[in-house]
């Protein structure tokens, strides 16, 4: 295998326009993944001298806060902090918003590292818990979790 290293100094960071968004959808199906980008999402990527090497997709919710889908890093340049630099990145731009995720149970401490928290979902806002609770049923295996802003937390409290 390639062993190619990433300066992420040099990556661009970038939300990603809707007329954009086909560019993003051709980097995850050469990753294998089966994503078509919603022009309502926020998808941001990292690019290197022009070419997207990661991508994730923030899908807004009825609640005002977002539920994080396909983390994604070009296979080549995996387990180099790709994934956390354009996660770190993103959630800065969240404001007051809270971003939730249905995390594998291997990807649970990449999470947990990021500021995540394992959450119930009595402890979330209903539309994410309903969307858990329907992926829980099918026996994924998922974990639920949560990055959790300081203003957002005040939402979430009784």
């Amino acid at each position: 295998m390639l062993d190619l290293r990433v300066d992420l100094e040099k990556c661009t960071f970038e939300l990603i326009s809707e007329l954009r968004l086909p560019l993003v959808n051709r980097f995850y199906s050469s990753c294998n993944y089966r994503v078509k980008c919603g022009r309502f999402e926020r998808v941001y990527s990292l690019a290197l001298e022009g070419n997207i090497i990661a991508a994730a997709r923030l899908i807004p919710q009825r609640s005002g806060h977002f539920l994080l889908r396909n983390l994604c890093v070009e296979p080549a340049l995996r387990n180099q902090g790709v994934a956390s630099y354009l996660l770190r990145t993103l959630l800065v731009s969240l404001g007051e918003a809270n971003c939730y995720c249905y995390a594998l149970p291997h990807l649970q401490h990449f999470y947990l590292s990021l500021q995540f928290t394992h959450l119930a979902p009595e402890q979330v806002p209903q539309d994410i818990a309903e969307m858990y609770i329907r992926h829980r049923e099918r026996k994924r295996g998922w974990f639920l979790m949560g990055y959790i802003n300081s203003a957002g937390l005040a939402q979430l409290e009784p």
